[in-house]
Parts: structure tokens; sequence; C-alpha cells
């Protein structure tokens, strides 16, 4: 028997009388990926992205939802600010889950899918998370909606201590770059990210991190995009990092080189999928706590692609995979590959079987050999990439 919708509070709605509702979501390349709804559209892929102040949603889909925009809003974005309209009064529901009288920004988001590889068209951002208490079991593949009225931290023990900017959670982090001296700061938790441990120009500059840091323990970064554009960095292994009671060893940080939107801004920076997909993750935004109950991939190493290719794919075509940027001094362009290939073979099979979530997860994988096939222009060349461990 399907239990009553149960009426919580003017804000949201969960359609359950257990006070939760349990919604299964989609790990791909380190995001959480969850289908959801717009006042009853077809349901939509969206990023549930605890960095995002508010939800953000592709122009090109709000007009074929036929929602009316107004005013104008600046974002700032990974890669720099993003302008555009926004919709107000809006029904945001995933599967018996409600939240009423949203917000959503409005901004062309084309890239996104191409960077992904996946038909995501936004992001679902904090005014429609904080009206619930979340737990995000990454283990299972499970966002956990709970009334805040029935389950809460405000009494939890080991949990975390919160600090809202501009709506977005922030939790102390410790720093350990040479196992003597520590930084501590507050760090974003941004489950938006799809990277481990990001760190902001200003900060870095300030700590001069590129000094301290062997050149060993670093090495450019993937090529990321953000909303508002392509991003740079550079990866760096650091000792540790204390997360509330739990230290994680040797993990990988990225150092932004950006110039302008979220990794030039003033905060020290954020912290990503890659690592809090270690943990079951809650967070209770009414209360300004959060806790971290470590899982099955808790002690997992923390690894970059080592193939060295930064890859995309066509914005209206997932299953075309191109060389975006190739890395120096990894295997890739030690082989020779290029920015603007076209990946047609792996190991003999077609590059359509494939998508970047699991080219990604291949390529992290040391000692491991690939036999590419790519088509640069009217010539097919191939090259065998063995994986190697830079940092």
């Amino acid at each position: 028997m399907t239990p009553p919708v149960q009426q919580n509070q003017p804000g949201f709605r969960l359609a359950s009388n257990k006070g939760y509702v349990n919604v299964p979501f989609d790990l791909y390349g380190d995001n959480i990926l969850v289908r959801v709804r717009i006042n009853n559209s077809q349901p939509i892929w969206l990023i549930f992205d605890s960095g995002a102040s508010f939800n953000v949603i592709n122009q090109r889909t709000i007009e074929r939802l036929g929602l009316k925009t107004k005013g104008s809003v600046n974002l700032n974005a990974g890669g720099g600010p993003v302008g555009g309209a926004f919709v107000e009064g809006a029904t945001i529901s995933l599967t018996g889950v409600e939240a009423f009288n949203q917000m959503i920004a409005v901004a062309p988001l084309d890239a996104l899918a191409a960077y992904s590889g996946r038909d995501i068209q936004g992001l679902i951002g904090n005014n429609f998370i904080r009206n619930f208490v979340v737990e995000i079991d990454y283990a299972h593949q499970l966002l956990i909606f709970h009334d805040p009225q029935s389950y809460n931290l405000s009494h939890e023990r080991d949990g975390i201590q919160l600090e809202n900017r501009g709506g977005n959670p922030f939790m102390k982090v410790e720093l350990s770059l040479n196992g003597r001296e520590t930084i501590t700061d507050l760090f974003e938790i941004d489950t938006g990210s799809n990277g481990t441990f990001s760190i902001n120009r200003p900060f870095a500059e300030t700590h001069q991190l590129l000094k301290i840091l062997p050149k060993a323990s670093m090495a450019e970064g993937i090529g990321g995009a953000g909303l508002g554009g392509d991003t740079k960095s550079i990866d760096a292994r650091i000792n540790s990092i204390r997360l509330g009671q739990y230290t994680i060893d040797k993990p990988l940080v990225s150092i932004s080189q950006d110039t302008e939107g979220i990794g030039a801004s003033a905060d020290a920076g954020f912290i990503g999928t890659e690592l809090l997909r270690r943990f079951t993750v809650i967070l209770d935004y009414q209360s300004q706590r959060m806790l971290l109950k470590p899982n099955a991939n808790f002690k997992e190493p923390f690894e970059v692609d080592m193939s060295g290719l930064e890859m995309r794919t066509e914005a209206n075509n997932f299953k075309v995979i191109k060389i975006k940027h190739v890395r120096a001094n990894f295997p890739a362009a030690e082989a020779g590959l290029r920015e603007g290939d076209e990946i047609v073979a792996i190991n003999g099979h077609s590059a359509t079987e494939y998508d970047l979530d699991k080219l990604t997860k291949m390529f992290k994988r040391e000692g491991k050999e690939y036999q590419l096939t790519v088509r640069r222009g009217d010539k097919v060349i191939r090259a065998r990439l063995k994986m190697k461990r830079v940092i």
C-alpha cells in the first residue's frame, strides 16, 4: 500500500509517513546524477551540487519546458562568471521528494554535457538541499532525504560543525603538506566537484604551496570545465588531510591557476566527491552540522588519470570522443597524441563501447597497457599507452 503524502512544512513534501525517502542516483564521473522534474515536466538529469547556492538549469531546457524567465543573475562559477536570467516559484521533484517556491538560475550550459559525456542539464543546489537533512550513501548510490523535524544532527556526538557562507556549507580542514607543518582553514563541501580536494589560487599563493611542495610531487592538472569555461590547475600529492576525526593519507590536491571564477576566489577551496565518496555523508543545514561515516572505499588510494589525456564528447553525440588536451610528461604525450584527435578504437574495440567515466577509471590503473586508434584528419594513427604513476 502506498503511504499517504505527508506535508511537513510549506517548503517541501515527502511522499512517505516514515520521515524519510530514499532516492537512487547515478555516480558518473564522480558526479551525483539525479532525475528531476520541474513543474511536473519530463525528467531531466541534474548534478546534486552542495557547492551551488541555487539550482541552475540550461537555458535551452528552460525554453523547451516553456518556463518564463525574468531579471538577471550573475554566478561566480568555475572558469569565470556566468550571466543569465532566473525562474521563480518552481516546484522541483525527485522520486518521492518535492520542494516548492524554488529559484532556478538560467544560463547557457551546453558545454556541460560535452564535458561530462552525459545528457546533464544543470545543477540542483542548496536552495533545494537545505530543506532536508540529506544522507549521501555513496556505497549504495542512495540519497536519503530526512524530515529535519524527525531526524537531525543537533545532538550527534561526532557531528562536525559547519559554517554557512552564501548558502553553502564549509567545514574546518587541516592540511599537512610535509608531515610537519599544518595549515587549517574552512573549505567548502562540494558534491558537484568531481575532484578530490581543490585549493584556490589566492590561498595557495598566500601559503606559497608551489614553493613548499617538492617538484616531484606535482604535475600539470587535467583540465576542467566549470559553468564559466575551462579551468587550469596543478595536481600535487601532499602528506595528509584531516576532516573531523578522520585523517586521509597521501591525497591528491588540485591547486587552481585560474585568474577568475571560483578558483580565484578568496575562499580557501573545496572538498570534492573523489574524497567524499569514501564516506557516507550526512548534511544538516539547519543544525549546521555534518556527519562522516567511512565506507568500504575509505582506504582506496588516490590516483590521477595516468594517460595524460583530457577527453570530451560532442555535445550532440556522446559516442564521439575527442582529445581536448594532452598533458606533458604523460604516456599520451610520449606516444605523440595531439589535441583534436578522435579516439575511434581501444584495444580493438570501437570507442562507442566506452564512455568518459569508464575510460577515466581504466586510465587510473598503473601498469595497464592500451592500444588506441585515433583519427587525425584523413590519417588513422595507432598509439600504445602504458599507464604510469607520475605523481
